[in-house]
């Protein structure tokens, strides 16, 4: 995980801390054979997503659709997160 943070504005980029979108964003704590120490893996990927909702900073995150960057936000409900990409708009 690398932090970058400028003018009052973070991003935090994750490695190989989330597989499955699809699973991972909804409950967290569910591991893979990838994560080679599963308990950790689900804790800190769990914490990791409630300090990014908390904080609604950006999220640059491998293992997602382009563009690959957005924030999440706690399900309705409380339980699991939610995944809302950022919009992306091609330069000029």
């Amino acid at each position: 995980v690398f932090v970058v943070e400028s003018k009052g504005q973070k991003m935090m980029m994750f490695g190989d801390m989330m597989h499955v979108a699809a699973v991972q964003f909804a409950q967290p704590n569910v591991a893979i054979q990838f994560d080679t120490d599963s308990n950790t893996a689900a804790s800190q990927r769990t914490g990791l997503y409630e300090q990014a909702a908390k904080e609604g900073f950006i999220l640059a995150i491998t293992h997602v659709s382009f563009p690959g960057m957005g924030r999440v936000t706690s399900a309705v409900g409380g339980s699991g997160y939610v995944w809302v990409p950022v919009n992306y708009s091609p330069m000029k």
